[in-house]
């Protein structure tokens, strides 16, 4: 009777559907044959160019009507123009998202040059200024983005692709890393006044990571034209990226609880194998809680087997999602400012990229074993969907979430570090030289030890050659991490501190502005001519 009543319902969803269809299509026909009536009308402004107006009018909308509750519930210092904190971060945030949206469909560049060339002009034009409690929300707004950041990247490790993978991955992930930063963090150490080694490891790890913000994208439009996938170049590169900023977080939080650890040079010797310590263990313990807490959407479902016909399950999966992303996206921001406030700076990060891999490993294998123990109930399900997989991996959904969460976080990370770039910084002496001889030294033993690394790996020189050029962009980690060890340094640290903090910053802007693009372009414009087609 169920299997019946399941058929017949999806036979009139489908009919309604087809003939929603039809009505839709005969109105856009009569569209371009009479103009007189509501429906004419309707399918006019369906047309791309108004729904492009359209949609230009809400963002216009949404902007004035957020500016206008800021400037009726805050104090008018707060909010006046120039010189107010809270506006200065509005009109960065407004500014920040229409430059990465213009620089993309202009000149098609990632979205984060254009966010951060609008820092750069808003801080040395004197139209930012934020100070007090505001300067404490942009911290907080930054580690919120920081936070984003790792439990992406610890969602999209695969570890069944990690396994099949693991040796080329692994020598493309550790080796060109660690031997970039060291390489870099000794030039640092040796050309920049008053750095220390520490401090140089410290930058040396921050210019370490590639950025899949720009070289995911990018694969994934060689991936739709056929290139790529031949040896699976695609995966390769995307699954090694994602390790490749988790060791540089990883070994930057280290190295930042051994720079303002007090105690002695043993304690501090210590701190390191400490806070990896304490962050795997509470990644671990985090994870695993997280896989069976809430109960899985199907699990609720049969539960409620009895009352099955009131039972929407896309409900149900949306409030398991929603609550998902809540406690993995509360825990990680917990742990990542908890550890700061603790003095292990370099748990959090750790415990939050851990913690995000462990649970959406177990929400797949979970959700694996359901479909294998029922497949029944997966077969229904994947009819009722007319013929599609009706219920998404339990981990997908809440990737979206964070999708969401970083695309509304991408201005703040961008826009606010191109804020810390100050024209006057780069007056001093040689500060764009040398910073430029740290980043090209680094990138130059980079490449080297990325050859060694893939050779005998079944690719040839060409597709060799490919995965150094993707190989290069830096961005996304460079602008989560610069501004902690600035506000770390502000805090915790000394006035030397806070020098070495700002050249680190000023030297991080500096690869994203050189790298970012150069990778984009050269993925693009060499991928076709490098990579064979698939056939």
């Amino acid at each position: 009777m169920g299997d019946r009543n399941g058929e017949k319902y999806g036979s009139e969803l489908q009919h309604n559907q087809d003939d929603a269809r039809v009505q839709f299509t005969d109105s856009c026909g009569a569209a371009g044959v009479s103009g007189g009536d509501a429906a004419t009308l309707a399918s006019r402004c369906d047309n791309r160019l108004m729904a492009t107006a359209a949609n230009l009018a809400a963002a216009i909308l949404a902007v004035a009507i957020a500016w206008t509750l800021l400037y009726v519930n805050i104090s008018p210092e707060l909010m006046a123009m120039p010189g107010g904190s809270l506006a200065s971060i509005f009109v960065l945030y407004v500014t920040g998202t229409v430059a990465g949206w213009l620089i993309t469909k202009i000149g098609g560049l990632p979205p984060l040059l254009g966010m951060m060339l609008a820092g750069i002009a808003l801080q040395n034009s004197g139209l930012y200024n934020v100070t007090g409690w505001c300067f404490h929300l942009v911290s907080t707004m930054r580690e919120a983005a920081l936070t984003v950041i790792l439990i992406k990247g610890g969602l999209e490790l695969n570890a069944g692709q990690l396994r099949r993978l693991s040796g080329v991955v692994a020598r493309l992930t550790v080796l060109p890393c660690v031997a970039e930063a060291v390489a870099a963090g000794v030039a640092a150490h040796f050309l920049l006044p008053d750095f220390s080694l520490v401090w140089g490891l410290t930058l040396g790890f921050t210019l370490s990571a590639v950025s899949p913000a720009v070289l995911v994208p990018s694969l994934f439009r060689l991936k739709r034209i056929g290139y790529g996938e031949v040896k699976g170049i695609n995966t390769l590169l995307i699954a090694a990226s994602s390790l490749d900023d988790a060791v540089s977080i990883s070994a930057f939080g280290i190295l930042l609880g051994v720079l303002f650890s007090n105690g002695s040079l043993t304690s501090k010797i210590i701190q390191g194998p400490i806070d990896v310590a304490i962050g795997t263990v509470v990644g671990l313990i985090w994870g695993s809680v997280l896989i069976f807490v809430p109960p899985s959407p199907w699990a609720i479902i049969y539960t409620k087997r009895e009352n099955v016909q009131n039972v929407k399950k896309s409900e149900i999966e949306n409030s398991v999602t929603a609550k998902r992303s809540f406690l993995l996206g509360a825990g990680g921001f917990l742990a990542v400012t908890g550890s700061q406030w603790c003095g292990y700076p370099g748990a959090g990060p750790l415990a939050c990229i851990i913690s995000a891999f462990v649970a959406g490993t177990g929400w797949r294998k979970r959700s694996a074993e359901h479909k294998r123990n029922n497949p029944l109930v997966s077969a229904d399900e994947v009819d009722r969907g007319n013929g599609e997989e009706n219920e998404e991996d339990d981990e997908l959904s809440v990737v979206q979430v964070f999708e969401h969460a970083w695309t509304g976080l991408q201005p703040v990370l961008f826009a606010f570090i191109g804020t810390d770039l100050k024209f006057e910084l780069l007056k001093r002496g040689d500060m764009i030289f040398l910073g430029l001889i740290v980043l090209a030294f680094g990138l130059m033993i980079r490449l080297i030890v990325t050859t060694c690394s893939v050779v005998g790996s079944g690719f040839s020189r060409k597709e060799i050659l490919f995965v150094n050029i993707a190989w290069l962009p830096k961005a996304t980690v460079q602008a989560a991490l610069a501004p902690v060890a600035l506000d770390i340094a502000r805090n915790l640290g000394t006035a030397e501190d806070v020098e070495c903090a700002t050249r680190l910053v000023t030297i991080a802007v500096i690869s994203i502005l050189l790298t970012a693009p150069i990778g984009a372009f050269g993925i693009q414009l060499f991928g076709p001519r490098l990579l064979p087609r698939n056939s």
